[in-house]
């Protein structure tokens, strides 16, 4: 069911929508009397406090946290794979003056297990706030080639695409999601102050220096991972993920390690990643989507429960990566269930 068919439940759309008084935009850019101020937990906040720490924005409790210097990749051989991921979750196109490529600087996200799987995100970059306000009064058509539309509740503009919406929170920040991220998200900012409530070995791991992207999660008592093991045994036991990267030659290069629940298990682990072209499933996924060249080596080392590796990615393996990240975002904003569901972080069905 899209955002658009929830409008037709008033008491439930409405209590979504009213509890999100974060900032009243209007035609020309931020409304509502006072155009440098954005209500958070009943005061009002100066915006620069909203954009210099998006993470705060984020709900707490995520299965997965991830951080991606945009502006970095779009630099990379890889910039023009991204670009449909972006606008997946962040339903923006020429129509509303906004050029991924362009515009987004970097991106945090989060996968929730609240209502199912469920995804937050804050873009941050430079958003034209009346070209976005002018296309969805049009009702203009986005890249998904559904309508953009906006919706004015308690002094706020929710813009929606189907099953994702976002709140231009700044010209500089929007906060985007599915309904049930997007509510948790704002409801807690409604009725609390901005600060992280994240783990703090998941913010350390994202503050790493000169790292491109990383992603840390807590992966313990997930059943989609358990369900998974049959076709990717590495994941027998695993308990935490800490990977990070850059986009250098040969096209990505990624650095981790990955915690298990007991020094068993990560033996077990260090073995199976050890040679990845021995995983069954893997490679008839790879027969069957027609990619061609070695898979990348990865160079794997336990030390007690962990194991850490690295794994060079060359630019043709990097974009099959990317091509299924770009799958699961798409089917996770139309309320569909990923076709590739046999890889973490990947599988969020």
């Amino acid at each position: 069911m899209t955002f658009a068919a929830r409008r037709a439940r008033p008491a439930r759309f409405f209590a979504f929508t009213l509890s999100a008084t974060l900032l009243a935009l209007g035609p020309s850019g931020c409304g509502g009397g006072n155009e440098n101020v954005v209500l958070v937990g009943g005061r009002q906040v100066d915006p620069a406090v909203i954009d210099r720490d998006p993470v705060a924005l984020l709900p707490s409790n995520p299965v997965m946290l991830g951080y991606l210097d945009a502006a970095a990749m779009f630099q990379s051989s890889l910039g023009p794979d991204v670009g449909s991921i972006i606008t997946a979750v962040l339903p923006l196109g020429p129509e509303s003056n906004f050029v991924a490529s362009r515009d987004v600087t970097r991106l945090y996200g989060g996968i929730y297990a609240m209502q199912g799987a469920d995804f937050c995100a804050v873009v941050q970059g430079n958003f034209d706030v009346a070209s976005i306000h002018r296309a969805a009064e049009a009702r203009t058509k986005v890249s998904s080639g559904l309508p953009l539309v906006r919706s004015r509740y308690a002094d706020m503009d929710l813009y929606t695409a189907g099953n994702v919406g976002f709140v231009l929170l700044t010209p500089h920040t929007a906060l985007t999601g599915n309904e049930t991220g997007m509510r948790r998200a704002l409801d807690r900012l409604r009725t609390t102050e901005i600060k992280r409530d994240v783990p703090p070995w998941m913010i350390e791991l994202l503050n790493t220096p000169n790292a491109a992207f990383a992603l840390a999660g807590d992966i313990s008592g997930q059943g989609t991972v358990e369900a998974a093991t049959q076709k990717m045994p590495f994941l027998t036991g695993l308990q935490k993920v800490r990977t990070i990267g850059n986009f250098q030659p040969p096209g990505m290069n990624l650095a981790g390690s990955l915690t298990y629940a007991d020094a068993a298990s990560a033996a077990a682990g260090t073995t199976n990643l050890a040679d990845l072209q021995k995983l069954t499933g893997f490679m008839g996924l790879l027969s069957s989507l027609g990619l061609m060249g070695p898979v990348p080596q990865i160079q794997v080392a336990q030390r007690e429960n962990d194991v850490a590796f690295t794994m060079p990615v060359d630019t043709s393996f990097a974009r099959f990566l990317l091509g299924m990240l770009g799958d699961v975002a798409k089917k996770a904003t139309t309320g569909q269930a990923p076709s590739s569901g046999w890889v973490w972080p990947l599988l969020t069905r």
